[in-house]
């Protein structure tokens, strides 16, 4: 029953969010604290695994719909890999803590939500006049924002992407199909090698336990949102960017509200 719940969870949390750059994980996690009853850093573990699985599938979607994604995709995956261990050490030593982890995800996905939701689109440049990040990638900017949301995503298992995405539509006035295809990229590589650093840590026993995922419910999670991915990607090419936007801000600021009620209550 467990699994089947985990599964359905991944389905439709993935068919509402890929289609903004986002993995689903972002809403798992209350899922997993508060239904499914996993605890400790294994629950960050547990959402990578979740994304390891999920995340192709909408990404190769994604990627083949988005002209002119260049090699910002590339960027943010080189810069994302040593930040995710780091990240996973932080989550093992420092973010221990339930108390401070609810709440330093609560932070997040409140102020990020709220960004989104208060900012008005910038319009899309015209042929020629896209600034560099849309041409070039971004370069250092790029990989700095791109690490910094590996190492976040990493320690709190939301894989990077759900940060980084609203931070180059926001910030950066990149075209949300653009954005999403960064932002995925960048969840599943910080997936991939924050998964590995979980891992390792758990048998070597470094930093608090469980560490290692739940495999049984990750894969669940993750065999659910690859549907729900491909259902996603081909919903959103019908939503226009301003409608892409707020749904990802009303989705990002109800997951920060679950996880501050569960703090509240906890």
């Amino acid at each position: 029953m467990i699994l089947l719940l985990a599964a359905l969870a991944g389905l439709c949390v993935a068919a509402m969010t890929t289609p903004v750059g986002v993995s689903g994980a972002v809403l798992l996690l209350p899922v997993q604290i508060g239904v499914l009853g996993l605890h400790g850093p294994a629950v960050s573990a547990t959402n990578l695994l979740y994304n390891v699985v999920s995340t192709p599938f909408g990404l190769g979607r994604l990627a083949r719909s988005a002209h002119g994604a260049g090699i910002g995709p590339l960027v943010a995956a080189g810069a994302a890999v040593p930040c995710a261990v780091a990240g996973a050490a932080v989550r093992v030593t420092w973010l221990a803590d339930p108390a401070l982890f609810r709440g330093l995800l609560a932070v997040l996905m409140l102020g990020m939500g709220a960004r989104l939701l208060v900012t008005r689109a910038r319009p899309r440049p015209g042929p020629g006049t896209g600034s560099p990040g849309h041409r070039h990638g971004g370069g250092l900017p790029l990989a700095a924002a791109a690490g910094t949301c590996a190492l976040l995503g990493a320690a709190v298992g939301i894989g990077g992407g759900s940060l980084l995405a609203p931070l180059l539509i926001v910030a950066g006035g990149w075209a949300a199909s653009r954005a999403a295809v960064a932002g995925l990229t960048t969840t599943l590589v910080t997936s991939v090698v924050g998964l590995c650093a979980y891992a390792v840590f758990d048998r070597i026993g470094f930093g608090a336990a469980p560490a290692a995922p739940d495999w049984g419910v990750g894969v669940a999670m993750g065999a659910g949102g690859a549907l729900g991915a491909l259902v996603g990607a081909a919903l959103g090419r019908r939503l226009g960017e301003r409608r892409l936007r707020l749904l990802l801000g009303v989705l990002v600021t109800a997951a920060g509200a679950a996880t501050l009620a569960g703090l509240a209550t906890g």
